[in-house]
Order: C-alpha cells, then sequence, then structure tokens
C-alpha cells in the first residue's frame, strides 16, 4: 500500500504563510487491503467538520485550525477506525493510507465476498451523496450477466431499458423516453448515431461493462449538471490512472440456445504507477464476439374502416455474429498541487445480419420470400484532457477538453460502391382459402379480438394442406437497397469549474461549459427492377438451394407449424454475388423509391448545427451536523442551425431550407438532507430540467403535395420540453451491508412533443394540411419507489452468506393536447417496474438469481376517436437470469452467466395483446469463464 500514500493527495505549500497562517489542510485516501473505498465518512472526532471520499478513495478537509485532532472513518460493512493527526498551518498534510478491516484497525477482520464488497461501495457512495442518486460499482457490475453499459443499469431502481436483437441499448429513467434522460461518459454527454431513430438518445450497446469502473444514477439533478435531463442522469464512470500494479484478465466461451455458433469474451486491464509514483496509467481492452439468432412473426394491419385485418403476415428468421470491442487508455501525472491526465475511449459494434422473411399476403394472393444481408456498425471515439489543481489550501480548479464522435453506417454489403440492407426479393402466387372479406373488396385473417378465430400466438397460413413454395414458381420480383448514415460529433466540449471552502459549513462552486455539436444523416430507400431488355426474369430455381438456419425448430414455441410451407433458400453471398455480376441487368423503380431527388427521403437527410453555453454557481451549506442543503441554478443557452430540403412535387424540384433557433434554459434547484441518525437520511428536492427537441422533429426537410394540398416536414420552431421536478426520499442503512428506502416523485412537464395534423397556409396557399411536430400543452408523470437489500443474517446466523436485493417502481402520467379525446399515458412509461435477486455469497462461492420485470408502455399514440385501439404498445417483460462463481485461488476465479431462462419474448401490439404486430423469441445464452489477477 505504499504506492497508494504517494498518490493520495499533493502537498500543497502555501503562497505566503501569512495568508494560510490560521489554518491547513489534510488530503488523505481510505481503502481496505484489496481496493480504495469511495463512499466512506470522515469526521474530526468532537467537531461538525467531516467529508466524503470520491471515487477513488480520495478526501480533503479544508480550515482546520493547527494542532492534533482525531479522525474518525466509517463504512457501511465495517468498523470505525480511528487516525491520530496533526494540522500544520498554511500547509498541505499528507496522511498515510487510512486501512479499514485489516488487523492494525480493528480486532476482529470481516471476510467479505464480491457480491457484498459491490454492495457495501453502493450503500456508502448513496447514503453519503449531495442528492437523491442510485449507484453500482464494478464488483456488482461484474457479479450480473450484463455484457453492455445498458444492461448494467436496468436492475437500480426506477431504470429500464430498450432491447434489440434480446440486448440492452437504450436507457431510460422513471418511465420517461429514452431521450428524455441524458445519458453521460464521465460528464460529458454523449453523441448519439443509430439506425432506425433520429433521437437524442445514446444507444450502449456498443459499450462493453467492462470498461465501466462506476455507474451513478442521479433522479434528482444539481446545477454542475447538465441541466437536459428530465429523467434523470445516468453517468458511466470508466477506470482512470492505476493506484498499484494491475493486470487483471478475463475469457469466457458461451452460446445462444438458438444459434449454431459460439460466443467468446476477452478483457485484460494492465496499469502500474512510474516515475516515483507521480505517473499513473491504465488501459482496458475488451472483445465480445457471439452468433445469435432469433424468431420472429410479423402482423400488419389495415385500419379501423377494415377493422385492423391482418393483410400481411411476416416469418422472420434472424441469424448473425455481433463483435464488440472497447478500448480504454488512460494516462495521469501528479503535480505538486494536483494533477492532470488525458484519456482515449474507443467503442464499436459490428453485427453482420442474415435474415429470411418469408410475407404471406393475404391481400394479393401471393408469398413473397426476402433474402436480406446486412452488416450494421456503430462506432465511438472520444478523447479527454483534464487538469485538477488545488489553489492554496481552500480552492480546487478542474477544467476539461474533450471531443467524442459517433458514427453509424452499413458495411460493404453488397459491395463497396452499393453498403446497405441488401434485400432480394421472390414471389410466388397463391390461393389462400378461409380469409374474411373486408367492405373494401379485399381479404384479410383476423384475430379473435376483431371478431376473427385466430388467437394472438396462433395466427394461420390459409394455405392448402401440405402446402410448400416451388422454387421454380418464385419470380425474382425486385432488390432493395436501403441506406443510412449517421454521423454526429461533439468538436469541443469545454468545461471549468471553480470550487471553495468557504468555511467549515459553506462550499460553493461555479462554473461554465461550452459545446459545439455537429448532426449528420442520409438516406435513402432504392428498388431496382429486372429490365424487360434483359430477358426473362430469373426464378428461385436458378441458384443453388438449401434450408433456411434454424429452419426445423423456427417459432417451436407457437402451435403453428410455419417452417413446413418455407421454400429452401440461396445463400446471402449468392444473392449479392448475382446483384453485383448483374447490376447492369436492373433498372431503379423511382415511384417506388424514397430519394432525395423525388422528395421521399427528406425527412431523414439533415444537418444540425448546435451549440450549448452553460454557466452555473451552486452552494453547499452544512446547516448543521444533521442538515445539508445543496442549492444554485445554472443557465443553458442553445442555438440551432439545420439544413435541408423541401420537395416541390408540381415542379418535382427541390428547395434549400435552412431554419435557425435559439433559447435560454434556465434551471434552478434546491436539495436538502436531513441525517435524522447514523442510519437514517430524509431527502428533498425541487429541481426545473429539460430536453431539447429530438433532431429529427427539428429537420427542415418536408414533402408538398401540391395536388393533394399536403406538406409532411419537420419543425425547426419547436421550444424544448421544460419539467419543475419534486421528489422525497427516506433511507434507512443497516448496521450490516443493506438499505430499506421509499420515495415519491412528481413531474409537471411544458411543451412535449407529439406529431400534428392541421390546417395552415403555406406558400401563399390556404387550407393545406400540415403534418410536423408541435409542442403540446402538458404533462404529468407521478410515481413511488420502494428499495429492500440485505443480507438474511437479521433471520438466522445461518443465512448470513443469503441476501436479497429488490426494488419496485410504480407510476402513472398523461399527456393532454393531443388529438384525441382522452388523457394517454407518456410514450415509454410503464405502470411499474422491478428487480428482485436472491444471493449467496462465503467469499468462495457466490451465486445470484435475478429478476427484472418492466410493465406495458405506450411506445406510439393513436390518433382521432378510435385512438385507444391505434395505441401501439410494448408488452411487459419479465427476464430471468443467475450467474454463478467459484474461487480457485487468491488469483483465479471461475464463472458461469445464463441469461433469459424463460425464453421471455418481445411483444408488440395494437391496442389489446390480442392484437399483435410483432412477437419475438430469443432463446437462452450462455457463458463460462475464468478471471485471472496477476
Amino acid at each position: 500500500m505504499s504506492k497508494l500514500t504517494q498518490i493520495a493527495a499533493a502537498i500543497v505549500l502555501a503562497s505566503s504563510a501569512s495568508v494560510y497562517a490560521s489554518s491547513g489542510k489534510l488530503v488523505g485516501v481510505v481503502a481496505d487491503p484489496h481496493t480504495s473505498l469511495s463512499g466512506a465518512t470522515v469526521r474530526v472526532k468532537g467537531s461538525e467538520f467531516s467529508t466524503v471520499t470520491d471515487y477513488r478513495g480520495e478526501f480533503s478537509l479544508s480550515k482546520l485550525s493547527r494542532g492534533r485532532y482525531t479522525l474518525v472513518v466509517s463504512y457501511i460493512g465495517y468498523g470505525d477506525a480511528e487516525v491520530e493527526v496533526e494540522v500544520v498551518d498554511g500547509k498541505v498534510v499528507m496522511l498515510k493510507p487510512i486501512i479499514l478491516n485489516s488487523s492494525q484497525t480493528i480486532e476482529e477482520v470481516v471476510s467479505v465476498g464480491q457480491i457484498f464488497r459491490g454492495e457495501m461501495a453502493a450503500a456508502n457512495t448513496q447514503k453519503n451523496a449531495l442528492s437523491i442518486k442510485s449507484v453500482i460499482a464494478a464488483d456488482g457490475i461484474g457479479k450480473l450477466p450484463d455484457r453492455n453499459a445498458a444492461e448494467a443499469v436496468q436492475r437500480i431502481p426506477g431504470v429500464s431499458i430498450e432491447r434489440d436483437q434480446g440486448e440492452g441499448r437504450f436507457v431510460a429513467v422513471r418511465g420517461l423516453p429514452a431521450q428524455w434522460s441524458s445519458t453521460s461518459l464521465n460528464g460529458n454527454r454523449l453523441p448519439t448515431a443509430e439506425e432506425e431513430t433520429t433521437s437524442r438518445a445514446t444507444a450502449f450497446d456498443f459499450f462493453p461493462s467492462e470498461l465501466i469502473e462506476f455507474v451513478e444514477v442521479s433522479k434528482a439533478i444539481t446545477p454542475d449538471m447538465e441541466g437536459d435531463a428530465i429523467g434523470g442522469n445516468v453517468n458511466f464512470i470508466t477506470k482512470k490512472g492505476a493506484d498499484e500494479f494491475i493486470l487483471k484478465t478475463n475469457v469466457g466461451v458461451g452460446q445462444n440456445e438458438l444459434a449454431e455458433g459460439n460466443n467468446y469474451s476477452a478483457n485484460v486491464i494492465y496499469g502500474d504507477r512510474l516515475l516515483d509514483d507521480k505517473l499513473g496509467f491504465i488501459i482496458n481492452a475488451t472483445a465480445w464476439k457471439r452468433d445469435w439468432a432469433t424468431d420472429n412473426f410479423e402482423a400488419r394491419r389495415r385500419g379501423e374502416e377494415e377493422n385492423y385485418g391482418i393483410y400481411r403476415l411476416e416469418l422472420r428468421d434472424y441469424t448473425g455474429t455481433r463483435e464488440t470491442f472497447g478500448l480504454n487508455g488512460s494516462v495521469e501525472y501528479e503535480l505538486d498541487s494536483g494533477s492532470i491526465s488525458a484519456s482515449a475511449l474507443y467503442g464499436t459494434l459490428i453485427d453482420d445480419e442474415t435474415h429470411y422473411k418469408h410475407r404471406l399476403r393475404f391481400d394479393k394472393s401471393r408469398i413473397e420470400l426476402q433474402h436480406i444481408r446486412d452488416e450494421l456498425i456503430t462506432e465511438m471515439t472520444g478523447f479527454e484532457l483534464r487538469g485538477d489543481h488545488d489553489l492554496g489550501i481552500d480552492k480546487t480548479l478542474n477544467w476539461q477538453i474533450a471531443s467524442y464522435e459517433n458514427e453509424f453506417r452499413y458495411g460493404n454489403k453488397p459491395n463497396k460502391q452499393d453498403h446497405s440492407y441488401f434485400v432480394m426479393r421472390f414471389d410466388q402466387k397463391v390461393n389462400f382459402s378461409g380469409l374474411t372479406q373486408a367492405g373494401n373488396g379485399k381479404n384479410y385473417a383476423y384475430n379473435i379480438v376483431d371478431g376473427g378465430q385466430d388467437p394472438w400466438d396462433g395466427i394461420r397460413t390459409y394455405l392448402p394442406e401440405n402446402f410448400k413454395m416451388d422454387p421454380s414458381q418464385s419470380q425474382l420480383s425486385w432488390v432493395n437497397l436501403y441506406k443510412v448514415f449517421v454521423n454526429e460529433k461533439d468538436r469541443a466540449v469545454v468545461n471549468v469549474d471553480l470550487e471553495w471552502q468557504v468555511d467549515n459549513a459553506l462550499a460553493v462552486k461555479f462554473g461554465a461549459k461550452y459545446r459545439d455539436k455537429q448532426r449528420q444523416a442520409s438516406f435513402s430507400d432504392e428498388f431496382y427492377s429486372w429490365k424487360a431488355s434483359s430477358g426473362d426474369v430469373p426464378t428461385l430455381d436458378s441458384f443453388s438451394l438449401a434450408d433456411q438456419p434454424g429452419r426445423t425448430d423456427y417459432l417451436s414455441e407457437l402451435p403453428v407449424n410455419y417452417h413446413a410451407l418455407f421454400a429452401p433458400v440461396a445463400s446471402t453471398e449468392d444473392a449479392m454475388q448475382f446483384w453485383n455480376s448483374n447490376r447492369s441487368n436492373f433498372e431503379l423503380i423511382a415511384d417506388e423509391s424514397a430519394l432525395v431527388n423525388n422528395g421521399g427521403a427528406l425527412g431523414r437527410n439533415f444537418t444540425v448545427n448546435e451549440t450549448h453555453a452553460s454557466l452555473y454557481g451552486m452552494g453547499v451549506y452544512q446547516f448543521n451536523q444533521d442538515i445539508e442543503i445543496v442549492a444554485g441554478i445554472r443557465a443553458t443557452h442553445t442555438d440551432t442551425d439545420v439544413s435541408g430540403f423541401t420537395y416541390l412535387e408540381e415542379s418535382k424540384t427541390l428547395e434549400a431550407n435552412n431554419h435557425t433557433k435559439d433559447y435560454w434554459a434556465i434551471l434552478p434547484s434546491f436539495h436538502l438532507t436531513y441525517r435524522a441518525s447514523e442510519d437514517i437520511n430524509y431527502r428533498f428536492a425541487l429541481t426545473r430540467t429539460f430536453a431539447r427537441p429530438d433532431f429529427g422533429d427539428l429537420t427542415a426537410g418536408g414533402t408538398f403535395l401540391e395536388q393533394e394540398q399536403q406538406l409532411k416536414t419537420g419543425n425547426p420552431d419547436l421550444n424544448p420540453t421544460f419539467s419543475t421536478n419534486l421528489d422525497l426520499m427516506v433511507e434507512y442503512y443497516f448496521e450490516r451491508v443493506g438499505l430499506l428506502s421509499a420515495g415519491v416523485f412528481y413531474k409537471d412537464i411544458q411543451d412535449p412533443i407529439y406529431w400534428s395534423t392541421r390546417k395552415d397556409t403555406y406558400r401563399g396557399i390556404d387550407g393545406i394540411s400540415i403534418n410536423r411536430p408541435e409542442n403540446g400543452n402538458d404533462a404529468k408523470v407521478a410515481g413511488v419507489e420502494v428499495a429492500f437489500n440485505r443480507d438474511l443474517a437479521f433471520i438466522s446466523s445461518q443465512l448470513e452468506n443469503f441476501g436479497v436485493m429488490s426494488n419496485a417502481t410504480f407510476m402513472d402520467s398523461e399527456m393532454t393536447g393531443l388529438s384525441r379525446s382522452d388523457n394517454p399515458a407518456i410514450p415509454g412509461q410503464a405502470d411499474e417496474l422491478y428487480n428482485f435477486t436472491l444471493y449467496y455469497d462465503n467469499t468462495l462461492f457466490a451465486a445470484r438469481l435475478s429478476v427484472n420485470h418492466k410493465g406495458a408502455y405506450i411506445d406510439e399514440h393513436g390518433t382521432g376517436s378510435t385512438a385507444s385501439q391505434e395505441d401501439i404498445y410494448y408488452g411487459a417483460n419479465t427476464t430471468v437470469d443467475f450467474t454463478t462463481s467459484y474461487q480457485l485461488n487468491e488469483h483465479a476465479l471461475v464463472y458461469l452467466e445464463l441469461n433469459n431462462l424463460t425464453d421471455e419474448p418481445l411483444e408488440y401490439y395494437q391496442g389489446n395483446e390480442g392484437r399483435p404486430l410483432q412477437v419475438e423469441y430469443y432463446g437462452i445464452r450462455g457463458m463460462v469463464g475464468l478471471n485471472y489477477q496477476f
């Protein structure tokens, strides 16, 4: 631990002894024999002087008169330690590391396993936080089968995630839309880039959980945090410079139930200190490859007039290989009065996907077989330069310069020129029987809820018995190149913070932050048909054919034997090669394609340049030993410049558009913590936050159909959404590791954004039907949160190695001012979230069974008199995961992880659970591995 001594703090010499002649400063670090401890309380015995260690276990005490003192260090799970110290006038005194849970500080050393260690770090940090906050430490993350950053936070009270192909992608707080919560890395909100969304929500499926040291979820933000966080802020803290030599490796192998291949993962962390321990560095590299597969059916429906009949049933079979790579490097140099550090971050997700889709077109008497291949690439880079400087014994200046870039693109499928989501479709005419004819003369299938015969999980094919597709009758229809590119840069992020410990009761903090952002998006959806001059249209039997992967057990969970009708398929490699060799034999179908020059793709082709400039001031006032107040204000100015095009249908021309808008967000906040006893906290928070409009809503692009008198466009004049937030929380901390908490929250939201259709004047023409996003009236959300985490020794000493971690959040919300008669819930808001974990940990063997539940929630609002039947929902989802590990020796640990033990499907439905739009199964996935520390 000698190395910890020299990096725990800087020795600061006073610039003038007369200035600081009446006081001095103590700096130190708190640790146990394994690691530094965050959230430990350090107080001066017999006085009201106290502080809390940061995420590196470091602390400082300023404004102490010279003399000898006794420091009392407290940490839930360990006994208190007392240390004798001496303060010297005008000096910063560097203390030896204070080591808890060692034979030098207590009579009995506590045996602590990794699960308990993670719970201790989380409980201590939460207990001593200045605001309402939940924390997960790296030990807690590593003991759950959560493989990316999004999944790492889903077990925190009030936090939920949205998934893609069974893996966590977006993070949402308190049931609000993901774009209404901010997700940051080391305090900086990250740029976003994702295939199908134009929102500000950050997808974190590309970011491995191994790169994370801590995750802190702030449900009531303070003025020194960015204010665009109506739901709250999720801050991922990456590993920084090492405190001492470290070399850890982790390798694993596994499998997904529905996939044919294997999964592999590897992670290495290496760090040390050099130059007399002044220079610390750490490098963390991770790789994760997994073969995956999903079985899916989707029902495409008509509207109210056709009683929501199914006109197309899609049977989708996905297989693919995902590769996630991450690299985080950081170096830190200790100065005489502070430190300077630099870090770089890289994360990428590469998803090579093969997809066979049989589409039963009930309305057109045919089956469409699509061969699909794509490679989706998400890639983020980030660079940070940071300085922390002590100005005398009572002031600290911190600064940071950073730059981040996030990009989504398709890989080179089918070739470098046409890189896209590649689709080749073959059609076969068939005769369906038993369908119901609707008023428009078309034939549809109907679920029971709509008066039909088919249950939600048993939609029939309406084909003759023993029907099977005939490749010789399946004719090439078209080739589709679906192209998306998104690049977002935070070209420069600069922030400066000044902290001043005025006296032992009052600390003030001031700061400024500036961000220069650019987002560029391009999109086209191109369809190509076989030229008449190129000869006979090819049929499927002209290819080498075989069964599609996973055919025989496709949707085996359902009572319908769908795979019996499947035709043999061509490989997607052969399909792409056919396109590449015969491209000149195809011609663009302009009327079917969505392009910039025909107005079909303007909503997703735009450039946004945006600057954010913020100033804040806040104070932390220790009214007495029991009452702590944090109050202040943040002012943020946003300046947005949006460029795009409007398509004029009559003249078939494009008109360039450019719009600018700027606005201020004034965000006061007040936090009160009453520490009624050593074990009980009461917390109150009143804050104001906001959310900027999504990029896609701001687009200046639009399409004007003069003959139809319609304009569909974005709205660059949108106002931000504001929220006034009230939070109340009570926390009780058990003497051994544990927490019982309960809280209520309420949010009064103004100017939420929704899509509206109204009559107005455009280009001098009255009565134009304009469809675009608008600011609504208001919305409200209220909820209750409860949590209980504790080992079971209070029941019996025989159960001291068992424990539970549980939490639940119950919410209700409504939006007003929409084009409907009722007030529906806010999109993304589930009525209930809950987690329950039962674990065993005896320091050598550990096991954990976890249940995570998110209730059903609206994804898109319907409109008009039948809006409630047209609301689009995600169904309730409950997943069960298991992990276990065994410590072979002080260096090696083996583990087993199992996910989705109950094969929980994703369900997407319209208005009623009996009216499905999409149902998707992922199967169980598992991994075994070895964790070795040198």
